[in-house]
């Protein structure tokens, strides 16, 4: 291990967006009397799931219609959706083993299908038409959707010493890598986590297992399970040469070189603290996005720690230049106008310790948090907020490279109906019922 420090940083708290492929894929036009754009959520309805698509007047905001693509008993326990680089795939996940935890949808035929997966699916990325997931029991595995197959299965009971429990979050970067990250230890404590994997998506190669250091150990707790960083979120910036990992039961984030990473080494690594008063251990940072510009890439960051906050970092400078005093829970942004807002509600997931476990409750709020993004080299943001007519979970934008329209997941106990909002002007342009509870929206 290379030059580590240790570095109790500026106040913090972190969210991040790249404005990338799916931004590309984008607005669907329709007819040329009518500019509209789509929208993808997973829901549940009594008994059954499924995937629903909302179509969007992209100028107005008015909400056209929403059609069901898939549904069905077999997808029991919807849950994570994603959409492929390309544009014309749909990824979901059901919470479940076995028969239909998989739902694969082609955008071109609006036709879906069930697949299946003998371990529950859970975390999704994308690396051109195909689907790298990770799923219990160690295992990870690469759907090529074009051909509705599994084309690797990865298995890290054959690969990793010691063993792992599971992946927890997977990021890809363009050389064909998955990147994993496995956070917490087995509840025996024989199977360890504080670490990441990174898969060769062409090959199922394992191409290297780096464990983080576990230097707090007063931090610890005595389940077993929370005995190290507890990484989660990976942000791989190839453009700087950095990698920005969160680190749960620690509460900061983590620096080092992408590069050395690959070669299965740690370079330049360092720990940086995001509570608000400075503290170890209390923030727990839970969403991020990465933003990038022509020539830096930024991570913006929220804790879901008691106090709250969130930051924005400067990736090429390893630096948190901001950081903002918010509720906990801010949810990941959605990025509009061209880039030039970012546009988060208040799930209010929130974290804390309390003698000696870890508690969570979700206290969502009728607030959208707006930050504008400066213009110039160095991009800054400013803080302001709207009110909501009820609590809302999540966003995702309407017309991102267009105008400032956001499509929001809302309801007073449960994400039940959609809303359609200006960022600039907190305008409600529409507010509809959805087609049954929503877990999770993409666009």
């Amino acid at each position: 291990m290379d030059n580590m420090n240790l570095k109790p940083l500026l106040k913090a708290s972190v969210i991040s967006f790249v404005l990338g492929a799916n931004a590309a894929a984008g607005p669907i036009s329709t007819s040329q009397a009518v500019d509209t754009a789509a929208m993808y959520y997973t829901y549940s309805q009594g008994a059954r799931g499924g995937i629903a698509e909302t179509v969007v007047d992209a100028r107005s905001g008015k909400i056209l219609s929403q059609n069901v693509l898939l549904e069905s008993f077999f997808f029991k326990n919807p849950h994570k959706i994603k959409r492929s680089d390309c544009g014309n795939y749909l990824l979901a996940t059901s919470q479940h083993q076995g028969v239909s935890n998989l739902a694969l949808v082609d955008l071109r035929t609006k036709q879906g299908r069930l697949l299946s997966v003998p371990r529950t699916p859970d975390d999704i990325s994308v690396f051109g038409s195909k689907f790298i997931i990770g799923a219990d029991d160690q295992m990870c595995y690469v759907l090529d959707a074009e051909t509705c197959k599994i084309t690797k299965r990865w298995n890290g009971k054959h690969t990793l010493y010691p063993e792992g429990r599971r992946i927890e979050y997977i990021s890809t970067t363009p050389d064909g890598i998955a990147w994993t990250s496995w956070q917490k230890d087995s509840s025996s404590g024989r199977r360890k986590g504080s670490r990441i994997v990174a898969i060769d998506i062409a090959t199922g190669r394992t191409i290297s297992d780096l464990h983080m250091p576990r230097i707090f150990p007063q931090l610890h707790l005595a389940d077993l399970k929370e005995q190290g960083p507890n990484p989660e979120i990976i942000l791989p910036s190839p453009k700087t040469n950095t990698m920005l990992l969160s680190m749960d039961l620690y509460s900061g984030i983590a620096f080092c070189d992408l590069d050395a990473m690959r070669q299965g080494r740690w370079k330049n690594l360092t720990y940086h603290c995001l509570s608000t008063d400075g503290s170890w251990g209390t923030a727990f940072p839970d969403r991020a996005l990465l933003y990038s510009t022509e020539n830096n890439d930024y991570v913006f960051i929220a804790n879901a720690g008691k106090q709250g906050g969130a930051s924005w970092i400067d990736l090429r400078n390893r630096q948190i230049v901001q950081t903002f005093s918010t509720p906990p829970g801010l949810e990941t942004p959605a990025v509009v106008a061209s880039g030039r807002l970012l546009v988060s509600p208040v799930a209010g997931k929130t974290k804390y310790r309390f003698f000696g476990e870890l508690l969570e409750k979700r206290e969502p709020l009728s607030q959208l948090y707006v930050f504008s993004v400066s213009q110039g080299e160095n991009p800054r943001l400013q803080m302001r907020t709207l009110s909501l007519p009820t609590a809302a979970y999540r966003a995702a934008p309407v017309s991102p490279t267009k105008n400032d329209l956001v499509l929001l997941t809302a309801g007073e106990k449960t994400a039940k109906e959609l809303i359609a909002i200006r960022a600039d002007t907190g305008k409600i342009e529409d507010r509809v019922p959805a087609l049954g509870v929503i877990h999770r929206i993409t666009y």
